[in-house]
């Protein structure tokens, strides 16, 4: 009972709130945005979201399990997704290790990273450091256009609670993998990992693990199909990340990174 409350109560702020922030966007807003489009795909759905009314984002809120099982076909139908347990257990970890550490510790947001990155981008007088989870960035993935700021930040952090709230860690963190941009037009871990290393997500090893966590972050630069040298950089990255987690030992780092990978050679442009 005290849970149906709480969530209640959060639907109910969050509807309040959203209904006060949609409609307003701070003059230095209306022309930034840091996140890219990256394919056609991703421009449509924010299009879409673009064009969806306050009254609609609040009905997202009260049937969410809906908005978010439609979200996802948008970007990867069913048949192209795999389960939790089709998916190399090494994938996962190296994922946590370079996006969100504390993952299994903290809620649907994680206030230290907040304060963390904070502290680090004043001090480095530009943003170097992130503070959204893993849940916040599937969030923005299936649901969040980036042209309102204000709008967006207050309805991200609503919806990452939700997103906790009816769906578990793993469960959160294989939705993740399923519908992650990879670059080459791959959306999701069946689709990367078949494409760049003809392999399926299972049996990932450590070094092609490592590299496909590395490309969310800049999925055109990270490519190991235009730019392998950049790949094979930010490849050690993560694996100095997870053996400084003690995913991995330091032994492990050149092991994984001399490996060879059997990338495919660069055939077209996507």
């Amino acid at each position: 009972m005290k849970t149906l409350f709480k969530l209640i109560l959060v639907l109910a702020i969050a509807a309040g709130g959203l209904y006060w922030f949609a409609g307003y966007t701070p003059e230095d807003a209306k022309t930034t945005t840091q996140h890219v489009a990256y394919t056609i795909k991703e421009q449509t759905i924010e299009q879409g979201e673009d064009q969806l009314s306050r009254i609609d984002r609040i009905k997202r809120l009260f049937h969410f399990k809906e908005a978010v099982e439609e979200a996802m076909d948008k970007r990867v139908p069913l048949e192209h997704r795999v389960r939790s347990e089709d998916i190399s257990p090494i994938v996962k970890q190296a994922l946590v290790a370079t996006e969100d550490k504390r993952f299994y510790e903290h809620g649907a947001v994680d206030f230290f990273s907040i304060g963390r990155a904070l502290y680090t981008n004043t001090i480095a007088g530009q943003t170097v450091e992130g503070g959204s989870t893993i849940t916040q960035q599937l969030v923005k993935n299936l649901f969040l256009s980036s042209k309102r700021i204000m709008s967006r930040k207050v309805e991200e952090v609503f919806l990452a609670y939700l997103m906790e709230h009816y769906y578990s860690k793993d469960e959160i963190i294989t939705m993740y993998l399923n519908t992650i941009y990879y670059g080459t037009d791959y959306y999701g871990i069946k689709a990367a990992s078949e494409g760049y290393f003809k392999t399926e997500p299972k049996d990932l090893n450590l070094s092609q693990a490592a590299v496909l966590a590395g490309i969310p972050q800049a999925p055109s630069y990270f490519n190991p199909v235009s730019n392998i040298d950049a790949t094979k950089q930010r490849q050690r990255t993560v694996l100095t990340l997870m053996a400084q987690q003690g995913i991995i030992s330091y032994a492990d780092i050149d092991k994984a990174y001399y490996k060879r990978l059997d990338a495919p050679k660069k055939q077209q442009n996507h």
